[in-house]
């Protein structure tokens, strides 16, 4: 209820505040699922949880948790805190137990905000749960939020956001022994799958690894023009 409650007051907040749109609202899976997404903007957490129909418990950096008010409101939407400077087994459990309780895993690939909106390079972390948990991944960019809050602003700004949801990819589950080929493999792929969602602008300033080039010459994915930034409808329901 508590999640609904604030998905329903960051909805109204971003109609006045930020006119977004969501595309590619028929790729989002049944639950269980990952959503690997982009990161250059404090309002990437909200703009998430509404483009998607799926409970979402976000996995948050530890630093979050020595802020009193955002740790009590990040815990009570029922998203949890990870380690980033180790492997965490603790947060590995607790976002297994929310996949077969039947939620989305939110995960922020590059471990922290981009200052200017560019793909960062992607952490493993998020590879090595997919590959543990054997559930899809979902990737998804967001255009232009970097525009509305970027790192350091503390108040937003009003400016146009598109979030772009790609097909799901299908993930196998792999139990025992992860090796390092095989996980920097599954990483390069979803930073391409998330790269082909984000207008030119935001695009890495160095060229994807092998792997991941060949992931996205295969699938056919391509990087939007920038124009796609375009003014969309405030309402954010167009799909």
């Amino acid at each position: 209820m508590w999640y609904r409650f604030n998905r329903l007051l960051f909805r109204l907040w971003f109609r006045v505040q930020v006119p977004y749109r969501v595309e590619g609202r028929h790729h989002e899976p049944p639950v269980p699922f990952i959503v690997i997404a982009n990161h250059a903007s404090a309002a990437d957490i909200p703009l998430v949880a509404l483009a998607l129909q799926a409970r979402v418990a976000f996995m948050a950096k530890e630093e979050l948790a020595r802020l009193v008010g955002v740790r009590l409101w990040i815990r009570s939407l029922g998203s949890f805190f990870v380690r980033r400077d180790q492997a965490d087994r603790t947060a590995l459990r607790t976002a297994l137990d929310r996949l077969a309780r039947g939620w989305a895993i939110g995960v922020f690939a590059e471990g922290t905000r981009s200052v200017d909106g560019r793909l960062q390079p992607f952490q493993q972390g998020a590879a090595y749960l997919a590959l543990r948990a054997g559930v899809p991944v979902l990737p998804l960019g967001i255009g232009g939020s970097h525009r509305i809050m970027p790192k350091g602003a503390r108040w937003p700004r009003r400016a146009p956001v598109v979030i772009r949801l790609g097909p799901p990819m299908a993930v196998p589950r792999v139990e025992g022994r992860l090796s390092h080929a095989l996980v920097r493999t599954w990483t390069a792929r979803f930073e391409a799958a998330v790269a082909a969602l984000l207008p030119g602008e935001q695009q890495p300033l160095r060229p994807l690894t092998a792997p991941a080039a060949a992931t996205a010459a295969r699938s056919g994915l391509s990087a939007p023009a920038a124009t796609s930034l375009g003014t969309p409808p405030s309402s954010g329901e167009r799909d």
